[in-house]
């Protein structure tokens, strides 16, 4: 299986607490994982993962129902942010990420730098290269879970796509796509981009 390409995607949810009640003090909850799939588009969009049980993660995502799944786009500093959050939460270093609060769900996003505009003094935000191809908004299926030995197969249905890089834009001629339109990719231990095309 080291030599089967896998989807990367860092889950990340909070607790039902920090839900119901913003905290700004709560502790957000993360973790990569290598085995995001679709399941089914219809009636509604349904996705699936699998994670090693127990986990904190899985326990925050079940108390909370609701969960952001960023899809990471194939460069090197989205590559280190996946393995940092496959060592767990406990001290973990985001980097050049930060945390971005989504209707309480804790949402990835790359840290921003403040310049000074040259021109007319003033500072301004400046968004470094795109780290996301998609962010998904998802509402867990707790009836559809299934455990499989020590680990759970998760489902959730997708309620709504918070953002797409343009280069994943549904209007790209689909015939042409190049490597870097694609989401990054886990295999042999290491992460990939898209090769090249064979058919």
């Amino acid at each position: 299986m080291r030599r089967v390409p896998h989807p990367v995607a860092i889950i990340t949810t909070t607790s039902a607490d920090s839900t119901s009640n913003p905290n700004p003090n709560s502790t957000p909850r993360g973790m990569t994982v290598s085995s995001f799939n679709t399941v089914t588009l219809h009636p509604k969009p349904v996705i699936s993962f699998n994670v090693h049980h127990p986990s904190e993660t899985l326990l925050a995502l079940q108390s909370s129902s609701r969960f952001l799944v960023h899809l990471l786009a194939p460069g090197a500093a989205a590559a280190r942010l996946a393995r940092d959050f496959a060592r767990g939460n406990e001290n973990l270093e985001l980097g050049d990420f930060e945390w971005d609060c989504y209707k309480i769900l804790p949402r990835l996003r790359r840290r921003r730098k403040r310049q000074q505009h040259s021109s007319q003094g003033k500072e301004k935000d400046e968004e470094k290269e795109e780290d996301f191809s998609f962010v998904l908004e998802c509402q867990y299926l707790p009836d559809k879970t299934i455990q499989v030995y020590d680990h759970m197969i998760v489902l959730g249905t997708v309620e709504k796509v918070l953002s797409a890089s343009p280069r994943s834009s549904t209007d790209i001629d689909t015939k042409n796509h190049k490597r870097h339109d694609f989401c990054l990719t886990y295999a042999d231990t290491r992460f990939w981009k898209m090769g090249e095309q064979v058919e």
